[in-house]
């Protein structure tokens, strides 16, 4: 009765009960053993408690880091995520003591689970010569859930002659009925003589020859099956490549359909010499391109390179951020959040997110934006280093800025930078509604003559007979990159004299074009906004360093001093319209003082260089500091400005930078930089493409850095810090034009999403995995 008794305990242990709360009770969960890392995140998210965290944001950042490390989303599908879910969840019901039993036997799945419990069943259920006491079978359970999973479960070759299994992913698969058993000569035999009772009762060589055949078109079958996952494989691969090209090209989703359409009506002709012509026109055809096919790709691509993106700002010791908003077409209010760090010998510039805000902003809608994006790549604002924005209040804001926000959220002080050159902002009040005033008197005389087919056609003609410089007029758009401002002026300058005929002809009214306070206004604003123009296109660059960044604005400072005597002498030389119009004046307008002409412009180019100088001071407080980035042996210790820099733990800089100096090796390192770069800034002034010129810039800066050895850790991440400094903010301008490019009138229906995609996928440099994410999708045909 006693061994009966205990028999029927172990058996009630394998019926499952549903146990409320199982997943919070540490006890339980400790008791099963925990040797590897997997299991280590499932106990550690087991015994998440809400109760233990400081408040709901750090409770939601601990749960999705936990979740993260168990579930692994970046290797696993969602069929692999949801399979660990469901054996999670089935682990919890059982019996503590059987769930510690199972969970040592490391199942991958609930239907290894099912198995193991099963076999366990019918080991209790066979008859022994003598029942072992409940003691014994204790120890007997203590001592498999001890043992390892792999010892003593290799797959044997003679199980598949005599069972008709084989090896598949270290588990034993039947081939009779595609179930896995566990890799055990008892397991084995049990499932070949339960589940396939009719084969197992043949003759001997009547079994074997079955099996053999069984064998051949399970290979067969087996293959042919891999070839159709790898033909379909490659069409997914192929139609995520194109997706990606639709993208980089701001093409619309429907075009897909329209580019398989063109492939297929040139292919007869293309191909019509390959003897394998219709096998590819067929593959053509099979190729999935519909419109919302090519929107599924273009949503998975830029999820990969966000995890990828995700990956590289995690293991960077520091990133630079820069911050700038704009309005569509349909007055969405886009934040964009864009970080600078490094990878390896690589800097990057990134696109973190494109966030949407409020019609009205302020500094704390901002921040929930920017942390919102931090949480969703598990990043860290203690390692933030710098701040570019555009200077607005609800940036800056002494109470409610968002930078005083994030100064709290990550515990240091951080640099801030506002280098994004709004003219606007430069040329004071007064000054900016005169600019104002002349580009809508523009743009209402452009519009005139652009707004009528035959008007235009007619003042084309008229340019062309009196061989202007220019055939056309461009129309100012605010909304468009502040370039357009300079150029407009010009080109509506070099056709004055056509338009004040043209516009005669129609007899149309424009006293402006006779006014002579306008016609000053005019020519000034265009020769100073040309000379900005040149500021604006040395910082058109993605990757320019803080360094070179400085130089070109320190020198556009001492042009703005040389254009402010100029001006002041009245000799005009740096202001060439303004010039020739007084000089024209001068025979019908004798009365005009010049002096106070000379004098007002002249206060105008005086409050944008104060302007300037306040817009730029904190580059000026770092202008000894920068120079560390590449002259790191000229610098004094005592010199450098660290005050927002203490918490990259540089307490031994001192100490490294006299160690350093005095090693001709390492100094070696930065003469050489400082020749390469020498030959860069040559080869960039001789017309190189600007953009390559300056990704070796900053890499080359990289590398030696790189180069430098761990005693000079300190000096090292003080440089990499450095290098992460935002030197323009021509990737916020950048996306903005992509923006509205892809986001136009005619596809302003866009989702966020959507857009935010596209936009990502456009100017990322990193690319899309394409053999992960076509393994990761159900393959199908076109359809």
């Amino acid at each position: 009765m006693e061994a009966g008794g205990a028999a029927g305990q172990l058996r009630d242990i394998v019926q499952v009960t549903v146990k409320e709360d199982s997943a919070g009770d540490p006890g339980s969960c400790q008791s099963g053993g925990v040797s590897c890392p997997g299991e280590l995140s499932r106990l550690r998210f087991r015994q998440f408690c809400y109760q233990e965290t400081p408040g709901p944001r750090e409770a939601l950042r601990r749960l999705r880091e936990l979740c993260h490390q168990w579930l692994r989303p970046e290797t696993h599908s969602k069929e692999q995520i949801l399979e660990l879910l469901v054996l999670e969840q089935f682990l919890a019901i059982l019996p503590a003591e059987l769930q510690a039993w199972v969970r040592a036997q490391r199942p991958e799945s609930g239907d290894e689970v099912v198995t193991v419990l099963e076999d366990l069943e019918r080991e209790l259920d066979e008859p022994r010569l003598q029942t072992p006491s409940l003691e014994h079978q204790k120890m007997t359970t203590a001592k498999k859930a001890k043992l390892k999973p792999d010892s003593g479960r290799s797959f044997q070759e003679a199980w598949t002659e005599s069972f008709g299994v084989i090896e598949r992913d270290g588990k034993a698969l039947c081939v009779l009925c595609s179930k896995s058993i566990v890799c055990r000569t008892s397991s084995v035999r049990r499932h070949f003589d339960t589940n396939h009772k009719s084969v197992a009762e043949l003759g001997e060589t009547e079994r074997k020859e079955f099996l053999e055949g069984k064998l051949r078109k399970y290979h067969f079958q087996y293959l042919s099956f891999c070839n159709y996952l790898s033909k379909t494989n490659h069409l997914t691969a192929a139609s995520f490549q194109i997706s990606l090209s639709i993208v980089k090209h701001g093409k619309p989703l429907s075009d897909g359909d329209f580019i398989k359409m063109a492939m297929l009506s040139g292919s007869n002709s293309l191909f019509h010499d390959f003897p394998n012509k219709d096998k590819i026109i067929q593959r053509i055809s099979e190729m999935p391109l519909s419109r919302n096919t090519v929107k599924d790709r273009v949503l998975r691509m830029a999820s990969d390179v966000s995890q990828q993106l995700g990956t590289d700002l995690q293991e960077a010791a520091c990133y630079s951020m820069c911050l700038d908003e704009s309005t569509d077409l349909n007055n969405h209010v886009s934040l964009a959040v864009i970080l600078r760090y490094a990878v390896g010998d690589m800097m990057r510039e990134e696109l973190v997110k494109l966030a949407s805000l409020p019609g009205r902003i302020q500094g704390i809608d901002i921040y929930n934006a920017v942390m919102e994006a931090f949480l969703s790549q598990n990043l860290r604002p203690e390692k933030v280093v710098s701040i570019t924005s555009d200077g607005a209040p609800c940036m800056v804001g002494t109470t409610s800025g968002f930078i005083q926000f994030f100064v709290k959220e990550a515990k240091h002080p951080v640099i801030q930078f506002h280098c994004i050159i709004h003219q606007e902002a430069l040329y004071g009040r007064e000054s900016n509604k005169k600019l104002d005033d002349i580009l809508k008197d523009i743009s209402k005389m452009v519009n005139y003559i652009k707004v009528h087919a035959l008007k235009f056609e007619q003042f084309q003609a008229l340019l062309a007979e009196v061989h202007a410089q220019y055939n056309a007029l461009l129309v100012y758009n605010n909304n468009v990159w502040r370039l357009s401002r300079g150029r407009v002026l010009e080109t509506f300058v070099a056709c004055l004299d056509e338009i004040r005929l043209f516009m005669n002809e129609k007899g149309q009214e424009y006293p402006q074009l006779t006014d002579t306070a306008w016609l000053n206004n005019l020519m000034f604003f265009t020769d100073f906004t040309l000379h900005f123009n040149v500021l604006n296109k040395k910082l058109q660059s993605v990757g320019k360093t803080a360094d070179r960044m400085f130089c070109d604005i320190k020198t556009f400072e001492k042009k703005l001093q040389v254009f402010e005597r100029d001006l002041e002498s009245g000799q005009l030389k740096y202001f060439p319209n303004l010039k020739m119009h007084l000089e024209n004046c001068t025979l019908t307008d004798n009365a005009t003082n010049y002096q106070e002409i000379y004098k007002e412009f002249s206060s105008i180019v005086a409050a944008a260089r104060e302007n300037f100088s306040n817009r730029f001071l904190q580059f000026h407080k770092m202008e000894t500091t920068l120079c560390f980035l590449t002259s790191p042996d000229k610098a004094r210790f005592e010199e450098l400005d660290l005050s927002c820099l203490h918490w990259l733990d540089c307490g031994n800089l001192e100490m490294e930078l006299l160690e350093f100096q005095e090693s001709c090796i390492w100094k070696n390192k930065f003469y050489d930089l400082r020749a390469t770069l020498e030959k860069l800034e040559k080869t960039e002034c001789e017309g190189m493409t600007q953009d390559s010129a300056v990704g070796s810039f900053e890499n080359e800066i990289l590398k030696v850095w790189n180069s430098l050895p761990d005693t000079f850790k300190s000096m090292k991440a003080l440089g990499i810090a450095f290098l992460t400094l935002f030197g323009s903010s021509y990737a916020c301008e950048q996306l903005f034009s992509a923006l509205n490019f892809i986001k136009s009138d005619r596809r302003n229906r866009l989702t966020d999403d959507l857009s935010a995609a596209y936009v990502a996928l456009k100017l990322t440099k990193y690319e899309p995995r394409f053999e992960k994410l076509s393994a990761c999708i159900q393959q199908q045909r076109s359809h």
